[in-house]
């Protein structure tokens, strides 16, 4: 169907009644707002799918992080109490290597007898503590 252009008239605005009259009027518009409605319909089932889908990924990964964190808790009081232990164990070993000093100190010294090694012995035996704290 060919029709002449009315003068002054904008060719879209034919193109566009044309559209209309074939769209069979209000049947035609009714589908085209039916084509719309179902198109939001679809971007709303398709949000929610994807909205189903990363929930059912987070969960588990939520989990995951919860049992990281706790072995990370674990983790760090280990080595806090490793820490100490060091420390401890620094301490006496600065101890006795003072005492094995002395010690060496009295046995070379020039007037050195088994007496005198005895009583220097005796004498850091009254001076160290008497309990430590590892023994029971």
């Amino acid at each position: 169907m060919i029709t002449e252009q009315a003068p002054g008239s904008p060719q879209w605005a034919q193109i566009l009644i044309s559209a209309l009259g074939l769209l069979g009027g209000a049947g035609g518009l009714s589908v085209l707002a039916t084509v719309l409605v179902q198109r939001r319909k679809l971007r709303t089932d398709a949000a929610g799918a994807l909205t189903e889908v990363a929930l059912t990924l987070v969960q588990p990964l939520r989990s995951r992080v919860s049992e990281l964190e706790a072995e990370a808790l674990e983790v760090r009081e280990r080595m806090a109490a490793s820490q100490r232990e060091i420390q401890q164990l620094r301490a006496t070993v600065w101890e006795l290597t003072r005492t094995l000093e002395r010690w060496r100190g009295v046995i070379l010294a020039p007037h050195a007898t088994v007496h005198r090694i005895r009583l220097a012995v005796a004498e850091e035996d009254e001076r160290a503590p008497t309990h430590h704290p590892d023994s029971p």
